[in-house]
């Protein structure tokens, strides 16, 4: 625990000595100090990650030959998810399974700083607002998490990399495609968010409050009927996306438990961040990708509202894709009302003739990135005394 608040404390430390145009460095050495960490895990014997350090022992007993025979035979859901099997055989080559946790931190944290940086540089977002940004990423973003459910966080942060670059960079189509095809390969999972961008790209152009409410409507009715026909569900598909094929942190009572509760509130914040920064985006964002990305975001959140009652699913999404696309949809909408202010375009006195909604969107920006900032350390304090990150065992003596 100490060492991962070291890690954190040191890195936002770097961030702001450092200029923004050398801001990649301390970012770098940030997701390695954070995959090294993870390389000392010790699992506790009900995680996730004590399971596939064991799938990873029996892949390396087997070689080659008994992973192919996994694979046919769909033993550990190989066959289901190829990607996850040949991810986990890659694993194997190194004769030691912590390297599973190294990959994967280094994977999915990589993907998250990477796609902020990206984002901050793209539309020329001022370090206050990216470091603001990262603190609400990192300190929303479940570290054990990711290290013990592996295949969830990887397909989640790929898919989002691939969604920034194939929509707004528009750079590396083609790669992005592929990751699309990893994603889903990795983790059904991976195929919801997949499909996701998909209805994002399609109803862009759509009126949204249409679209939204039938999105709501439709994806509660789906995930009600996901809880009642799940536990009988045959398909390896169903049970993946349930989680009834792995042992879940906190799939026990996940309802009516504090971390729960505090998926919700994270959800609230994200929800109040889209109604903040949303008219920015619909006046000021003209390239139609770009739209895309961000209609992406909404999406999300619409679809979040149906999982509410398939609440594993909903967690893995408020843990893993919310944290990103939250930060980076709020750092780009402030600079867009700073670069306005700036610019003489909003004048925020109460006798001016500015767009009387933008005006006072433009009055209280400080309290808006205030109250950022304090969920950010108040869900950082939650990190260190009730998330999963207190089962945090280094194994280091």
């Amino acid at each position: 625990m100490f060492v991962y608040i070291m890690i954190v404390a040191i890195f936002f430390a770097l961030y702001f000595v450092v200029p923004q145009k050398y801001s990649a460095i301390p970012c770098v050495l940030f997701v390695v100090a954070l995959a090294a960490m993870s390389f000392y895990v010790q699992p506790n014997p009900t995680d996730d990650l004590a399971r596939y350090f064991h799938m990873i022992n029996q892949i390396e007993k087997g070689g080659y030959e008994g992973f192919r025979e996994m694979i046919e035979t769909n033993r550990f859901d190989f066959g289901s998810f190829p990607v996850c099997g040949y991810y986990f055989y890659f694993i194997s080559l190194f004769k030691n399974p912590h390297y599973l946790p190294f990959f994967t931190i280094l994977i999915c944290y990589g993907c998250m700083i990477l796609v902020i940086q990206k984002a901050a540089s793209k539309f020329k977002v001022d370090k206050f607002y990216t470091m603001l940004a990262l603190a609400f990423a990192i300190s929303t973003y479940w570290y054990y998490d990711v290290c013990s459910g592996t295949r969830n966080g990887i397909a989640f942060t790929i898919t989002v990399a691939c969604a920034y670059y194939h929509l707004v960079e528009r750079k590396n189509i083609v790669l992005c495609f592929i990751g699309y095809l990893l994603a889903c390969g990795m983790h059904s999972s991976g195929i919801v968010l997949v499909g996701l961008v998909a209805v994002a790209w399609l109803s862009c152009n759509f009126g949204s409050r249409v679209v939204n409410v039938a999105l709501v409507l439709s994806l509660a009715a789906g995930s009600a009927l996901l809880g009642i026909f799940g536990d009988n569900s045959k398909s390896d598909f169903m049970k993946s996306l349930l989680g009834k094929t792995e042992n879940a942190l906190d799939n026990i009572g996940v309802g009516t438990q504090t971390n729960y509760f505090v998926n919700i509130a994270t959800f609230v914040v994200c929800a109040i961040i889209l109604f903040y920064g949303l008219p920015y985006i619909k006046k000021y964002i003209t390239d139609i990708n770009q739209r895309r990305f961000f209609r992406f975001y909404e999406v999300l959140l619409c679809f979040m509202l149906g999982t509410l009652l398939t609440s594993l699913l909903f967690a893995r999404l408020a843990r893993w894709v919310l944290p990103i696309m939250a930060a980076i949809v709020y750092m780009i909408c402030m600079q867009m009302q700073k670069s306005r202010i700036d610019s003489g375009l909003i004048k925020i006195t109460y006798d001016s003739k500015s767009v009387h909604a933008e005006k006072i969107r433009a009055m209280n920006k400080g309290i808006f990135s205030f109250f950022i900032f304090s969920y950010s350390v108040v869900h950082f304090f939650y990190d260190i005394t009730g998330s999963s990150l207190i089962w945090l065992n280094l194994g280091i003596k």
